[in-house]
């Protein structure tokens, strides 16, 4: 078994990064490819680290060191909860290559395990990215003693363990229950969602605070963390007053659920994937009259369609607009009307009536079903090169698809918004246009880098939608770093807000139009 494990993940490994392509493929434009996913990988791996130590440095200096333990471990956790739970869809129920690796002779708890020790080294890193800087500071201003060093080495490596299992857990149930569904597809979407939403739901829960609880920042944010997550509660013991009982706990506790998860998906792995892969018919066929269209609206449909049957390219694409549209409901419905004048006598409020619209463009940069609706054509692409209509006809049916996720969601949420906080009609004007100028960018620049980029050959939607997607990694960082520098400039001086929103909404305008004469003039089949 340990051979045949060994052989999966390294062949799984070889596929997340490419390696396989690096070492045996003799196309200089796929090496400078994969050579952009690291080059990106390492940039962001780098910011993500400066960043975590510049926070954990300011909270150290602000005398909240001993909330630094239970903070990291949280945040690890989250991280690891959420992204695990985006990507569990497909990586271990439901694979398109699920004959392939069952033809094979491996049994099925080394498929299991080859699966979830790919996710659990993926979730390791980002757990050493969360946590190795504010150790390391907490390490330099606290001076803890010499045991406390193995708290937090066995912590980096069992942390991520119980957020993955519950994360995976959640995935396989609606996987599961949604595949006794005839529209197992859209009932996986909406369960995911619905997760999501729980989540979201339950974190904004806590964060209210009350003067007391403010002038001890430091016990409140490590109270509260213990409260949302008991596993902190440990390791925070184990660290701060030598709880090596309650550490062990923590340790058998990751280990155990890890060992029974492994065992029962592997134990019930055949039935359940047997049972995503069947296909419901309705008894009482007829045959009705032929329905016909234009080639421009049978393609958007076509998307839609592809759009609500593949969970974790709904779920990856649209949980932006989901976001916001949660932001604009609570701001209207639950902010606190103390935090409110809190916000006014700060004098802060004029920043934030001006900064909005950009604020809301992060939301919408964060979405784009364009990104990846290449790639999805996967080995059924000849369909698409060998319709009767033009390339831009399918190109505009797909960004058609971005802008009906996008504009509803964000004119509803652009109307809470102007609810929740006065603004002047300059102001109103722009909550709607800068962030409808970024729903064209967003949607034309996923185009693009996907016509540029695409990824065929994969074997579960997770490849093309997430894992090493050149197109959808460009997509979203070009889009993130569009609104970020703005937003960053607008903080930064104040007096040229106004200059800075028109100035930007200009060249993102200038942007788009470019960038779409190049995907008009580009052919599929190039």
């Amino acid at each position: 078994m340990k051979g045949k494990y060994r052989y999966l993940l390294r062949m799984q490994l070889y596929n997340l990064f490419g390696m396989n392509r690096l070492i045996h493929s003799r196309d200089k434009q796929e090496k400078q490819r994969l050579a952009m996913v690291a080059a990106f990988g390492v940039a962001a791996v780098a910011i993500l680290v400066i960043y975590t130590t510049k926070f954990s440095n300011s909270m150290a200096e602000a005398g909240l060191g001993e909330a630094l333990p239970p903070l990291m471990v949280a945040v690890s956790s989250l991280a690891t909860l959420t992204l695990t739970f985006v990507k569990s869809t497909g990586v271990l129920i439901g694979l398109k290559d699920y004959d392939m690796v069952m033809s094979m002779p491996v049994n099925t708890i080394s498929i299991v395990t080859s699966r979830i020790t790919l996710l659990y080294l993926i979730n390791l890193m980002i757990g050493f990215i969360a946590m190795l800087p504010s150790s390391m500071i907490y390490i330099a201003y606290e001076h803890p003693p010499i045991c406390s060093y193995l708290v937090f080495v066995g912590a980096l490596f069992l942390t991520p363990v119980i957020p993955m299992i519950i994360s995976l857990s959640l995935g396989v149930l609606i996987v599961v229950v949604s595949s006794h569904s005839r529209h197992k597809n859209m009932f996986s979407l909406v369960l995911s969602t619905a997760a999501v939403l729980t989540a979201v739901f339950a974190s904004a829960k806590t964060q209210s605070m009350d003067a007391a609880q403010i002038t001890n920042l430091s016990v409140t944010i490590a109270e509260t963390i213990n409260k949302c997550y008991p596993p902190a509660i440990l390791f925070t013991n184990a660290l701060l007053h030598h709880d090596w009982a309650g550490f062990a706990i923590f340790a058998v506790v990751s280990i155990l659920s890890g060992i029974a998860f492994t065992a029962i998906v592997s134990r019930y792995y055949k039935a359940w994937n047997t049972a995503v892969f069947s296909h419901y018919a309705k008894k009482d066929y007829k045959m009705g009259a032929l329905k016909s269209s234009s080639p421009f609206m049978a393609l958007y449909k076509k998307e839609l369609r592809r759009l609500s049957s593949c969970t974790i390219y709904a779920l990856n694409s649209c949980i932006g607009m989901v976001l916001l549209l949660i932001v604009a409901v609570m701001a209207v419905f639950f902010m606190p009307s103390t935090l409110r004048q809190q916000v006014e006598a700060m004098g802060i409020m004029s920043i934030i009536q001006n900064i909005m619209p950009i604020a809301l463009a992060i939301f919408v940069s964060m979405t784009s079903t364009t990104a990846a609706s290449l790639s999805l054509e996967g080995k059924n692409r000849w369909i698409m090169c060998s319709v009767p209509t033009r390339a831009r006809t399918v190109y505009h049916s797909k960004i058609a698809v971005n802008l009906t996720v996008i504009l509803p969601a964000l004119y509803v949420s652009a109307i809470f918004i102007r609810i929740a906080i006065p603004c002047s009609f300059m102001q109103t004007v722009l909550l709607f246009v800068i962030p409808t100028v970024y729903a064209f960018f967003i949607s034309v620049l996923g185009i693009y880098l996907n016509i540029k980029f695409p990824k065929y050959d994969w074997t579960s939607e997770y490849y093309a939608v997430k894992g090493g997607a050149i197109s959808v990694l460009a997509t979203i960082g070009g889009g993130l770093a569009s609104s970020f520098i703005p937003l960053y400039l607008c903080i930064l001086f104040q007096e040229y807000q106004m200059i800075i929103l028109l100035g930007i909404t200009c060249l993102i305008l200038l942007a788009t139009l470019t960038i779409y004469y190049k995907v008009c003039q580009t052919q599929l089949y190039v």
